[in-house]
């Protein structure tokens, strides 16, 4: 579901409110807005402000963005300079093949 803001204009007793909806698509989004307002005279600048898709992890979509940042800075580093990166590997995988048989 997104979230959807707009300016309503009520009424002349009440004036313009600012508002905030929970809806799938801009017709449910007014849908809403005459839902939870009633008969509004007006609905100004419906937007949608952000969307959130449903995941079993919550909030991963940032940390994504940073894993695939740090992967990509560590492979420019290897291209970069593999005449130290790979001997750098091979013993950092060999301390840890030793370190794991003595567990």
């Amino acid at each position: 579901m997104a979230t959807w803001k707009a300016e309503v204009f009520v009424n002349s007793r009440v004036g313009r409110i600012n508002t905030e909806v929970e809806a799938a698509t801009f017709s449910g989004a007014k849908e809403q807005i005459y839902a939870k307002h009633g008969d509004v005279q007006q609905i100004l600048n419906l937007r949608q402000v952000n969307s959130y898709r449903s995941s079993s992890s919550g909030d991963g979509d940032s940390s994504g963005g940073a894993l695939l940042l740090i992967a990509l800075f560590l492979l420019g580093v290897i291209v970069t300079y593999w005449y130290y990166a790979i001997p750098a590997i091979i013993i950092l995988s060999i301390l840890y093949y030793i370190g794991s048989k003595e567990d």
